[in-house]
């Protein structure tokens, strides 16, 4: 994946396999947000809608509630973004597929990639300890479906930070001269 701004537009070239991930991701997502709050796996409500900051806050239950249902319709509002990027991903499968962002729609783009990361991360039971792992010796202990998942954690974080990159070049360091 290469991203590249052109003006208002962040421009994601993608190869076949790269797009293919990103479909399968965006698909399940699609399916995870249409997912009331109380009905998702607990391990994914755990991460996406942590109410640790309502006891810290010492909120009410209902007003935790509340916070949860807001969060929920921030989450479902990417719906429409989403499908439209599912749209531009399946102009051309198992070739070289660019994405067109606004920078806004950019913006979002990341919120849903991350929310991917998390839910990946705990749908598979993924830690710090293994997100740290940079050996194939401790990788193939993982098991299949937790070295896919990994994987995809670190691709997607590697494309969040491409994509960050394009939006505010000079955040952080990322300015001409710095890698």
């Amino acid at each position: 994946m290469k991203a590249s701004r052109d003006g208002d537009r962040i421009v994601l070239a993608l190869g076949g396999g790269e797009a293919l991930i990103l479909r399968w991701a965006l698909v399940s997502l699609v399916a995870a947000y249409r997912v009331p709050p109380g009905q998702i796996d607990p391990r994914i409500a755990a991460v996406w809608y942590s109410r640790r900051g309502c006891q810290t806050a010492k909120m009410s239950e209902e007003d935790a509630g509340e916070w949860v249902r807001q969060i929920h319709a921030f989450k479902s509002e990417n719906l429409a973004l989403i499908e439209a990027w599912l749209g531009q991903l399946a102009k051309k499968p198992g070739r070289r597929i660019e994405l067109v962002l606004t920078v806004d729609q950019a913006e979002a783009f990341v919120r849903v990639l991350n929310d991917h990361r998390l839910r990946a991360a705990a749908e598979h039971e993924i830690g710090q300890e293994e997100m740290d792992i940079r050996d194939p010796g401790p990788m193939e202990r993982l098991g299949p479906e937790r070295q896919t998942a990994l994987v995809e954690i670190h691709f997607f974080a590697w494309a969040i930070e491409e994509i960050l990159r394009q939006i505010a070049p000079d955040a952080a360091g990322w300015g001409a001269g710095s890698e």
